[in-house]
Formats: C-alpha cells, structure tokens, sequence
C-alpha cells in the first residue's frame, strides 16, 4: 500500500526533522485507520512556489543532510530520480516528490505534480495545464478558501466540463471544515470519474507542520523504491481506487488559523 499526502509544503517557518516527524507519526496512524498490516510505502507530494526552495536547500547543503528527529536520525537515501528525495529514520522511509506549486492569471492555483522542470506562474489557465502536461507531471487544481467563487469558481468549472483536460485531477485540503458540505466541484467531478486527491497543505504558521501527512490518499500498489516518483505518476494515471485518510479541520482551529492568516497579511502590508 502507499500513503500518499498529495499537498505538502515546507515553509520557513517549520522545522525540517519536525515535518518528516510529524509525517511518519500521521502516516503511521493513517495506515492503523486503515488496517494496513503488510506494510506502506509513504509520499509527500511537496509543491513548492517561486519563494520556495526546499528541494535545492537540500541539494547544496544550505538545510544540511542530516537532521536529527524525535527517535534518531533522518538521512537522505539515494535513488534515481531528481524528482525525489528519499528520507530515512531508522525502519521508516519518506519519499518526498517534487512538485510545483502555480498561479494562473485568473488567480488560481495549479499543482503539478512529480516535476523540477521550471513552469511560469501568470498564464492563463489552459495555457498552465497544457505546460504541466508537457513535462510529464500531474496537473491538480486544490480548494481553497474562497478561491472557487464567482468567476475563478466558472473557470474551474469551465475545465472540468472540457474533455481534453480530462487528465487534471480536483485536490481536497486538510485545511477544508471537517463538516462542511463537500465544494459543488467536487460533487460534479466524481459524478464525472474524476479524482479529488486530498493532501494536508499546511499553514505558514508555525506548529503547522503538525499536519504534514495527516490528510491524504492510500492506493493497494507497491513503489519502486528507486523511481517513486515514476511510479506514483503512474498510480494516478491508473484505475486503482483510492482512499482517503485522515481528518480535515475543527471549526475553532479554521477559525483561528483565518485569523492568524489575516494578522500574517496585515503585519507584511505594515
């Protein structure tokens, strides 16, 4: 089995051994939810924008390559991909997968998934998804508060009724009210076939790499541990069915994480 956290971002203001704890931690109760007993293979889709750079802090040194966690050392594992940096603390393995994270001009965001290639923020919607598609990656475009009303809602509208971007995946979020009703997006793509991945999408806020793998989606294959990103890419583009895992947001944790948001906001216009 894979776990999968399809939205993950490594802010500033986390602390690296605490992601990759927090992951394994969530992962682990994930998997008892889902009474896996052979085993899982688990993934963090990391979706990086023009202001992050996890990935190649890693890579020259800069966020170091060694970090030592709650129960011993994480360690970068080799492999095949550039797409992937894979991560291990004793008999536990992460497969972090690179990915963009994109606006369009309309203001929405698109992820791509399983890429380091460079894509443009600032293009229209159909334009960004056909360049996602070019490099090979899995386009998603995620909920967000607010960010499906009026005219941004249409234009995703617009995309899921066009049969040439049957390929583009919707993506749910951690940060989603646990009981709020499901987007009306949502409801017309799996009518459709479409899959609605969810991942946890953090908050710049710290604390909040708590929630790094505590929402996402589980598919019964096994990875190659050399080219998981290869493999995942593959996963979705599959029939295997999917489940998810994991809780979304508590109404006062919404509520307050909004309004940290807003004091963010308003401490960065000052």
């Amino acid at each position: 089995m894979v776990l999968v956290d399809g939205h993950v971002h490594m802010h500033e203001c986390f602390s690296v051994p605490g992601v990759f704890d927090a992951a394994a931690a969530n992962f682990a109760a994930g998997a008892r939810t889902l009474r896996s007993e052979g085993g899982y293979d688990a993934v963090l889709c990391l979706v990086e924008s023009d202001k992050e750079s996890f990935l190649d802090g890693v890579r020259t040194g800069r966020l170091g390559r060694v970090w030592r966690g709650q129960h011993g050392f994480w360690e970068i594992e080799p492999n095949s991909e550039p797409e992937t940096l894979a991560v291990r603390c004793g008999s536990t393995r992460l497969n972090v997968i690179a990915g963009r994270q994109l606006v369009t001009r309309e203001r929405l965001e698109v992820l791509a998934l399983g890429t380091t290639a460079p894509l443009r923020d600032g293009e229209p919607m159909e334009a960004t998804l056909a360049a996602v598609r070019d490099v090979g990656a899995a386009a998603v475009l995620p909920w967000g508060v607010g960010k499906w009303l009026g005219a941004r809602g249409a234009v995703v509208a617009r995309v899921l009724a066009d049969p040439a971007w049957r390929d583009v995946f919707l993506g749910d979020n951690g940060n989603r009210l646990e009981l709020g009703p499901d987007p009306k997006h949502f409801t017309a793509a799996r009518r459709a076939g479409r899959r609605v991945l969810p991942g946890s999408d953090p908050l710049p806020l710290p604390g909040e790499e708590a929630r790094v793998g505590a929402y996402g989606f589980a598919v019964d294959v096994a990875l190659d541990p050399l080219r998981p990103a290869a493999a995942l890419l593959a996963v979705l583009k599959s029939a295997a069915p999917f489940a998810a895992f994991g809780r979304r947001e508590r109404l006062t944790r919404f509520v307050g994480n909004q309004l940290a948001l807003q004091r963010r906001s308003s401490g960065r216009r000052g």
